[in-house]
């Protein structure tokens, strides 16, 4: 078994994205990047989505030699992300054997640590709403950190429990979790509930592949009960 257990958010554990209104969101973040002066070649590259937006402007800022205002610009992008994710994450329901698997992971003495490209209070606020069930920490978008799938907030999760990689596992559902899985040399595992989102992720390279996180607790013997 591995010493620390790290999973991703959305449509890994909870089914936050039906619930945010992303459309609306870009809405906002669009005109504000705007205005600090994100350059219109970004929102031509990007004509959709909000993380993905969020990333690439943050991606385009590193080589500013003004860090503390690029700072304080991303770190308020950000939570215009994060007012959409608040929104809607106390509707957002678990997958089957999410709770479940957490607690025995934690009863076998590994560590957990949710890596996600959602805030760390989007998350937070999940867990103590819905879950109730202790994780020992949360590699959230409010570091700003490169999101998935660059390998940093993986890195930042291994460094804060100082495990070795072969002693990691990751838990995901996309593309990108599988990609910064690999990039760390740590055990990807991939959920995928349909079969249109298995088919993503044999595509991908990914090889354990769960439809739920009770199957993955099924596959790795965990007693949940």
């Amino acid at each position: 078994m591995y010493k620390l257990w790290m999973f991703d958010f959305d449509n890994t554990i909870a089914r936050l994205e039906p619930e945010v209104d992303w459309a609306g969101g870009r809405l906002i973040l669009e005109p504000y990047l705007r205005s600090i002066g994100a350059p219109d070649e970004l929102f031509a590259r990007i004509p959709r989505g909000n993380l993905p937006l969020y990333d690439a402007y943050r991606t385009l800022m590193l080589a500013k030699s003004d860090q503390a205002r690029v700072t304080e610009s991303l770190r308020h992008a950000s939570e215009i992300i994060e007012k959409l994710e608040l929104a809607g994450v106390d509707r957002a329901q678990p997958l089957e054997g999410a709770i479940e698997i957490f607690a025995a992971l934690k009863a076998s003495g590994a560590a957990i640590a949710i890596v996600t490209s959602n805030s760390s209070k989007t998350v937070k606020r999940w867990f103590d709403t819905k879950a109730r069930v202790s994780i020992d920490a949360i590699v959230g978008r409010d570091t700003l950190l490169g999101l998935k799938p660059a390998p940093d907030m993986v890195t930042r999760a291994l460094d804060l429990f100082s495990v070795d990689r072969s002693d990691a596992a990751f838990v995901g559902d996309s593309d990108a979790d599988l990609r910064a899985a690999q990039s760390c040399g740590v055990q990807f595992y991939g959920i995928a509930p349909t079969d249109r989102a298995r088919d993503r992720l044999l595509a991908a390279g990914a090889t354990e592949i769960f439809a739920s996180p009770a199957a993955l607790a099924i596959h790795l013997n965990l007693r949940t009960a």
